[in-house]
């Protein structure tokens, strides 16, 4: 008897692990050799045993059937005993502007959809031989050097823009203004104006535009998702993220400071999670001589008490993990910006990358991820619609919103002149102590005044009025 309850003591509270098969659009999806109907879902269930195999019984396999978001409900394509069922529709003609690391691993997501739903038809890089060898790797047919001459091939329905962070903006505008659609990386626009501009421009032209929040679009987010509303983790109510990655400061100037970088992945996560505005912001942070964000602490208040607390570094690494906390249970979430699993204290969830046992290799951890994203645009688009609702305009402009919060609040390139105003009265009380002569210290006064400016603008002061003033104390 003492040995049976130390045997039950010792046994491990986790139960196994579940592994949900993502048959996508390869239309090589392996059946399960359990039974199955036409009634399944999109992923197969496998119960998989961990720890000392002679403990455990072999599960049977199961399919789990995987219904998300109702806005999926007419997706074009559709899953039937495990495969993927090409539909009718029309192939989306694919624009990459410009070719990039990033560029090539869309291209290799693109590779594991079926050829009937997507192709890349033009490529743009600044140099020809950068652009030939992306279509000579990708069977690329039109190569330009000219991202206008791109916007204006006849044969693109949308573009993948993929430059360094400050030019997403204007690649955008000239893309819609020649009515293609647009997929663009994270960050749509550095500013919540560039933002709400680009919004306008797109929703008057009915054209679709998506920010490239991938995340959103993977299982692992529906299945999160899923199991919040199912109330299994009960309330929720503390979000936790740290993402750090050293990073040479010149390529961080680059990409827009490290909240720009890595501190959106954590907010788009929280607002997923919790579903609501955040009620306040607080962050802590340190900024280069550059005015570049290296380091952020960030804090979003929600209702009830709520929080989301983000930790991003360009310095150091850290542990890279989400904790979804709730009053009843957690999830966790490792690499949360392309999440492949999600652990609870008695399962771990797993959802494989598609492409079968030979995945084409990218350049970025799970970019492969990116194929339910291309899907994504498709069944928009398909549908006539100018947004998609995994990451709406209202979220991209309150996400943006939130960025310039964070800028102003750390004094991050063009908020960092408005934070100098606040050292005014110290420079001139620094003035008086070293300055005796009256005359001297008004003319110096008034130089002290005129050197330092408010948001770009120079303050109008009049110098009589403040040698009055010096003379008067």
């Amino acid at each position: 008897m003492f040995k049976l309850i130390t045997y039950f003591k010792s046994r491990s509270k986790k139960i196994g692990v579940r592994c949900y098969q993502n048959h996508l659009p390869t239309g090589h999806g392996t059946s399960s050799s359990g039974k199955s109907d036409g009634s399944r879902g999109r992923f197969r269930f496998v119960g998989c045993d961990i720890g000392d195999h002679n403990m455990w019984r072999h599960r049977p396999r199961q399919l789990h059937i995987n219904r998300f978001p109702s806005s999926k409900a007419d997706s074009k394509g559709i899953f039937e005993r495990g495969d993927w069922v090409v539909d009718e529709g029309p192939t989306l003609r694919w624009g990459i502007a410009p070719v990039s690391l990033m560029a090539d691993d869309f291209a290799a997501a693109l590779s594991v959809l079926p050829e009937q739903h997507h192709r890349i038809v033009s490529c743009v890089a600044a140099y020809q031989s950068h652009a030939l060898a992306f279509a000579e790797r990708h069977q690329v047919e039109n190569v330009y050097t000219s991202f206008e001459d791109l916007a204006k091939c006849p044969n693109v329905d949308v573009v993948y823009i993929s430059p360094l962070n400050p030019q997403h903006s204007e690649l955008c505008h000239l893309m819609l203004n020649h009515d293609k659609h647009v997929l663009c990386e994270k960050p749509l626009c550095m500013t919540e104006e560039q933002v709400t501009k680009l919004l306008e421009k797109a929703r008057a032209r009915g054209l679709f535009l998506m920010e490239g929040m991938w995340p959103r679009c993977v299982p692992a987010y529906h299945y999160l998702r899923h199991q919040i509303l199912r109330n299994r983790l009960g309330e929720i109510k503390q979000v936790h993220c740290t993402l750090g990655l050293p990073v040479s400061q010149g390529r961080l100037g680059l990409y827009g400071g490290v909240t720009n970088d890595f501190g959106v992945y954590g907010m788009q996560l929280a607002l997923w999670v919790f579903r609501e505005v955040p009620r306040c912001l607080k962050v802590s942070g340190r900024v280069n001589s550059e005015h570049v964000d290296v380091s952020a602490d960030i804090e979003l208040c929600f209702t009830r008490g709520k929080r989301a607390l983000i930790e991003v570094s360009s310095e150091k690494k850290l542990s890279n993990q989400a904790v979804i906390q709730g009053k009843d249970g957690s999830i966790k979430m490792n690499n949360y910006w392309c999440p492949t699993r999600l652990i609870t204290e008695e399962v771990d969830y797993e959802f494989p990358l598609p492409g079968g046992d030979q995945l084409p290799p990218t350049h970025y951890h799970n970019r492969l991820g990116m194929c339910y994203e291309a899907e994504e645009v498709r069944n928009c688009i398909l549908k006539g619609s100018t947004e998609s609702d995994d990451f709406s305009h209202n979220e991209s402009l309150l996400l943006a919103n939130l960025m310039d919060t964070i800028h102003a609040e750390l004094g991050v390139g063009e908020f960092a002149n408005r934070n100098e105003v606040s050292d005014l009265q110290k420079q001139i009380e620094n003035v008086q102590d070293i300055v005796k002569d009256p005359e001297e210290l008004a003319s110096e006064t008034c130089r002290v005044v005129e050197d330092i400016s408010m948001g770009g603008r120079s303050l109008d002061i009049n110098r009589q009025e403040v040698k009055d003033q010096v003379k008067h104390h």
